[in-house]
């Protein structure tokens, strides 16, 4: 059995997972557009280049996501994206990292749980919790 996480983004999903990538070490390994699936023959000419399905490995982890219409479209709300490394520099790169263009909510610093720990929305929306786990 197995557990991961599917996100759904507003036309963003090749953006975001290549930020991902570039940003916290991860590794694509779908990334296939509207145009290259059956869908392609109902699709319209600006939704051929969305995303139909990807998914990437972020320190072991798979995440899953897809863009949906406008129309369709949901702000992530009711969970994080719950980012653990193991000091508290990795914890303040991969804040850095994400919080450009996002919306910081809780900032690098020591918990009563955790040495260093975190809270952003990123760009696309999605919200993370970035925790130091020594």
């Amino acid at each position: 059995m197995s557990l991961s996480f599917h996100i759904n983004f507003n036309g963003q999903c090749q953006e975001a997972f290549e930020f991902y990538a570039a940003s916290l070490q991860g590794v694509i390994g779908t990334m296939l557009q509207v145009k290259n699936s059956p869908m392609s023959q109902s699709a319209s000419a600006d939704w051929q280049g969305k995303i139909v399905h990807a998914n990437i490995s972020i320190h072991g982890v798979e995440l899953a996501g897809a863009d949906v219409k406008p129309e369709e479209y949901q702000k992530p709300k009711g969970f994080s994206l719950l980012l653990g490394l193991s000091t508290a520099d990795a914890v303040k790169s991969a804040f850095s990292q994400l919080s450009v263009g996002g919306d910081i909510i809780f900032p690098p610093q020591k918990t009563f749980w955790s040495p260093c720990y975190a809270i952003v929305v990123d760009r696309f929306g999605v919200p993370w919790e970035i925790n130091c786990s020594a």
